[in-house]
């Protein structure tokens, strides 16, 4: 059996911004765990920590976090930071992106939906836990939610894409370079821009009239 370290992700940019292109399957499933995801958003949020640290936030065992900080390591995502020793050394956030690439072999499609199914329910979670403490967060009058149902060409989703990612990517490579302000703290930004299926593809065009676009949908309320 070989002994060799698994092979690194590729390194892409996008919009200026340093990712990891994961595609094979070993890189996809070396992610695909909620409790990695977990130690992950910890690194980012709170900086270098032990296992220790990481079980006494996450309610688990240090040999659990431990295990996993060495599979996550294995493949670049987390890496050691100076001083410490064994389960007492500190880990820190490899402060890289991640995108999924994977192609199109039932291999890498699996692990691939394998990945996207931990992380859209780790979204989840995010959002039900920042609306459990909503009534006491202080930055509450600054945060938002929206729901907008637009009709738009696919350039136009394409480009809507773009510039949201162009728009928070300086902010993004500020977070990687560890040069955020005092008084900053992280924030999730989930958006999801889904074209609706089209149940009258099919049936070719029709002449009713439809509205060009409905009215902004935002629900008054104040979670990111």
């Amino acid at each position: 059996m070989s002994t060799r370290p698994p092979a690194p992700p590729a390194i892409v940019e996008d919009h200026g911004l340093p990712l990891r292109s994961l595609q094979r399957p070993d890189q996809l499933r070396a992610l695909a765990h909620p409790r990695r995801l977990q130690i992950m958003d910890l690194l980012i949020a709170e900086g270098p920590l032990t296992a220790s640290e990481c079980a006494a936030a996450l309610g688990d065992s240090a040999a659990s976090c431990s295990y996993h900080l060495r599979q996550l390591a294995r493949f670049g995502f987390v890496e050691e930071a100076e001083g410490g020793h064994g389960r007492s050394r500190p880990w820190r956030w490899v402060a890289l992106g991640t995108r999924i690439d994977a192609g199109d072999s039932p291999a890498e499609r699996s692990a691939a939906e394998a990945l996207e199914a931990v992380v859209e329910a780790g979204k989840i979670d995010r959002i039900r836990a920042y609306q459990q403490h909503r009534s006491s967060e202080p930055w509450r009058t600054s945060a938002s939610s929206s729901s907008w149902s637009i009709r738009m060409t696919e350039a136009e989703l394409q480009g809507l894409s773009s510039s949201i990612a162009a728009l928070l990517a300086p902010l993004q490579q500020r977070t990687f370079a560890g040069e955020a302000p005092e008084g900053s703290r992280v924030v999730d930004v989930l958006a999801y821009l889904m074209p609706r299926p089209d149940r009258h593809a099919a049936e070719g065009p029709t002449t009713d009239d439809e509205p060009a676009a409905e009215a902004p949908g935002g629900d008054g309320q104040t979670h990111a």
